[in-house]
C-alpha cells in the first residue's frame, strides 16, 4: 500500500513538472539568422561545439523534428526532448562558426555569424513583432488575425469592447448569449474584433479549405492547418484567396468594409477549432501572455470590465422581453 502511495506521488509530481513546462513553436532560417518562437521556455547556455551548436531550451516541451538548410556553412537544424524539462536544438555547420544570440519575447535570434541592424524586420523591432501573436497551440504559433493589430488593440476591440447596439450584436467573447432577445438559447462559437476597413490575415500557415457566402456570416474563409487545427474568418466584405491556396501566417485572406451577414456592427467573427470543434480561444492567449505583466494585467481588468457588461446586457435583455411581452398581451386583451 506504502508502495502505491509513493508511486502516486511520484506520477503527481513529475505531471505538476509537466504541466508547468512552456511550448517550443516554429523554428526557421532566414537572412542567415534561426528565429525560435517559443511560449515560456528557457534558454540555457548554449553548447558550442566543432561543427554542432547546441542550445538547451528549459522547460520546455516539443516533438522531434528537423528541416535542411540552404547556407555556405549552416547545413540543417533539428530538434527534439532531451529530458522532461528540456529540449535540444542543435544547428550542425560543415566547419567552424561563429554566432550571436539576441532575444525578445516569446523568441529566441541566432544570428549566423553576427546580427547586423538591417538583417532582419524582427532585429529592428522584435518586441512589436512579438505583439501581434495571439497564442499557441499544439507546438504552433498563432497571429493576431487582422493586419498590423497588436495585442492591446486586440484586446480592447474584442474582450474590451461592447457594442452599441449591446442587445442585438451580443458581446465578443466566446459562450456569449445570442438571439436571447428573440427567446434563442443559441450560444456564441467564436470571438469577435471590432474593426473597420483592415484586411484580415492567416494566423498561421496553413490551406485555404473553404470559402463561402451567406445570409448569417457574409463571406467567409476556412483554413486547414497542421495537427487537426482549423481557423475560420467571418463576417469579410471582401475575399482575395482562392480554395486550395498555400498561405503564410499574417497574409491577407479579405477584408472587413462595412457589418455584413447579421453583424451589427464591422467586427471579424474568429474561430479556432481543433479537430473541427470551436473552443475558446481566451484562455490560451491568457497563458500565452502570462508572463508579460502589462498584458497580463490589462487582461484582468478587462475581464472584470466583460463581467459587468454581462450583467447590464441581461438586464437590458430582460427588460426588452418583459415590455415585449406586456405589449403582445395588452394587444391580445384589446382584440379580445
Amino acid at each position: 500500500m506504502l508502495k502505491k502511495i509513493n508511486y502516486f506521488l511520484l506520477f503527481l509530481l513529475l505531471f505538476s513538472r509537466l504541466s508547468e513546462a512552456g511550448n517550443l513553436g516554429e523554428i526557421f532560417f532566414e537572412n542567415a539568422m534561426i528565429t525560435i518562437h517559443h511560449n515560456a521556455c528557457q534558454l540555457k547556455s548554449p553548447l558550442k561545439e566543432k561543427r554542432k551548436l547546441i542550445l538547451p531550451l528549459d522547460k520546455c516541451a516539443s516533438r522531434a523534428q528537423k528541416i535542411a538548410i540552404s547556407h555556405p556553412n549552416l547545413k540543417q537544424i533539428h530538434w527534439a526532448q532531451h529530458d522532461r524539462q528540456t529540449v535540444w536544438i542543435v544547428a550542425t555547420f560543415s566547419k567552424d562558426y561563429q554566432y550571436e544570440i539576441t532575444s525578445s519575447p516569446y523568441q529566441y535570434r541566432i544570428c549566423i555569424p553576427f546580427c547586423q541592424k538591417n538583417q532582419s524586420i524582427m532585429r529592428h523591432n522584435p518586441e512589436r513583432e512579438s505583439s501581434t501573436m495571439m497564442f499557441m497551440l499544439k507546438d504552433i504559433l498563432f497571429k493576431i488575425p487582422l493586419q498590423g493589430m497588436l495585442i492591446d488593440e486586440f484586446l480592447e476591440r474584442s474582450i474590451g469592447f461592447v457594442p452599441q447596439d449591446v442587445m442585438r450584436d451580443g458581446l465578443p467573447h466566446f459562450g456569449a448569449k445570442r438571439d436571447d432577445w428573440l427567446g434563442s438559447s443559441r450560444k456564441h462559437k467564436g470571438y469577435d474584433i471590432y474593426a473597420n476597413n483592415i484586411n484580415v490575415v492567416a494566423a498561421a500557415k496553413g490551406t485555404v479549405i473553404k470559402i463561402r457566402k451567406n445570409k448569417i456570416a457574409g463571406r467567409y474563409v476556412k483554413l486547414y492547418h497542421d495537427a487537426q487545427l482549423y481557423t475560420v474568418y467571418v463576417h469579410l466584405k471582401t475575399v482575395m484567396v482562392e480554395i486550395g491556396q498555400q498561405v503564410k501566417r499574417g497574409e491577407i485572406l479579405g477584408r472587413i468594409e462595412g457589418a455584413t451577414g447579421n453583424a451589427v456592427e464591422p467586427q471579424l467573427h474568429f474561430e479556432i477549432k481543433p479537430y473541427n470543434q470551436s473552443v475558446d480561444p481566451f484562455p490560451l492567449i491568457e497563458h500565452f501572455y502570462q508572463d508579460h505583466r502589462q498584458i497580463a494585467n490589462k487582461i484582468r481588468r478587462y475581464q472584470k470590465t466583460l463581467s459587468a457588461a454581462i450583467q447590464t446586457r441581461n438586464k437590458i435583455v430582460k427588460n426588452f422581453r418583459l415590455r415585449s411581452f406586456s405589449s403582445q398581451s395588452n394587444h391580445l386583451y384589446s382584440n379580445y
